[in-house]
């Protein structure tokens, strides 16, 4: 009895000792992948663990379900969105080093007081999109923030705003390109003649056509009476048929929002009901390819109308100045990838 006590300790001790060996060879598993290096720009390194970091909340909530070995246990559909989430924030990463190498050579840093200025503005902004100051410091806890990375961090982003700054300072729009843009998008200022539309619907079941369109017309018909009497509104038979369509009878209640009365896709028949009516008119039944609808209009639009270009020339000018601003952006940041020598290696997140 003695000896198969021994027996079963020294196979206890194996198994642990297994055990030992194996979470030792994770940890140093993934502390050696945590150094692959993703990028280069100039002599900086970019690695996995950099990567990481900043998905700290996701990487432990991957760990906590699946493991410290959570990437052999994630399903490949998990494994290709950590893939991508990864490769967005690489591309990030390496943005973020151009902007911080740049801007030291280019002078273009600010002073201590600027920054600590600029850091605190930023912050307190933070605080009022979290909705306050308890709220902001869970969600710094949650993302794995410390003061003092959240302080590198708007660093970071200052200086990132500020040589984007730099990169689009020349960027202008002249009245000439407004005008142009105007005229060649007027459809997109033009609002044509048209109806906010709710509608009911009433079809019927019964396999016999002749059938179910009598039974619908019937229900839409006394429905409609029911309208005309003042026995109920519109609006409480919509709001009562509004769970209809998920349950997947009838009659169903839709908001169709706004509707043009030439709109491709839509039955021509409940188009043209529906462009007879005036401002909050109710229609009788109208017979479609769908069943016979009751239909309400309201934001009645009877002709074209087109706002004029002193109504939308700021607008026009900032839009056209915001794209020209992300176009320089892109090409000087792929001239200064050049010029810093940056490679990826996208290749290693498999």
């Amino acid at each position: 009895m003695g000896k198969v006590k021994k027996l079963v300790a020294a196979a206890m001790v194996s198994v642990m000792s297994l055990s030992v060996v194996g979470c030792n060879m994770i940890e140093q598993t993934a502390e050696s992948k945590a150094k692959t290096v993703l990028a280069k720009v100039g002599d900086t390194n970019i690695t996995l663990g950099d990567v990481d970091s900043e998905l700290k909340a996701d990487i432990d909530n991957l760990k906590q379900t699946y493991g410290q070995d959570y990437e052999s246990s994630i399903p490949d559909s998990l494994k290709e969105q950590l893939k991508t989430v990864r490769t967005q924030v690489l591309n990030q990463l390496v943005n973020e080093q151009i902007m911080s190498q740049k801007a030291k050579a280019l002078n273009l840093i600010p002073s201590d007081e600027e920054l600590e200025s600029k850091i605190s503005e930023k912050t307190e902004e933070l605080k009022g999109v979290y909705g306050g100051e308890e709220a902001f410091k869970s969600a710094l806890e949650y993302y794995g923030y410390t003061d003092e990375t959240f302080k590198e961090f708007m660093k970071t982003q200052v200086i990132s705003e500020i040589v984007t700054e730099y990169m689009t300072k020349d960027v202008t729009i002249s009245d000439e390109e407004v005008e142009k843009y105007y005229n060649t998008n007027i459809a997109n200022y033009t609002t044509k003649p048209s109806a906010t539309a709710n509608h009911i619907l009433f079809k019927s079941n019964n396999e016999d056509k002749e059938a179910a369109d009598a039974e619908a017309l019937a229900q839409a018909n006394e429905a409609k009476a029911k309208i005309d009497s003042g026995e109920v509104t519109f609006d409480a038979l919509f709001e009562k048929y509004s769970g209809n369509k998920a349950a997947g009878v009838y009659p169903i209640s839709e908001s169709l929002g706004t509707v043009e009365y030439d709109k491709s896709g839509y039955d021509t028949d409940f188009l043209a009901g529906l462009e007879k009516l005036g401002e909050g008119e109710i229609s009788a039944p109208v017979k479609s390819s769908f069943g016979y609808h009751i239909i309400k209009a309201t934001n009645v639009v009877k002709e074209s109308t087109v706002k004029s270009f002193d109504e939308v020339k700021d607008s026009i000018k900032e839009k056209l100045l915001t794209e020209k601003k992300k176009e320089v952006y892109n090409t000087k940041l792929e001239e200064w990838k050049k010029e810093l020598k940056v490679k990826t290696y996208e290749d290693k997140l498999s």
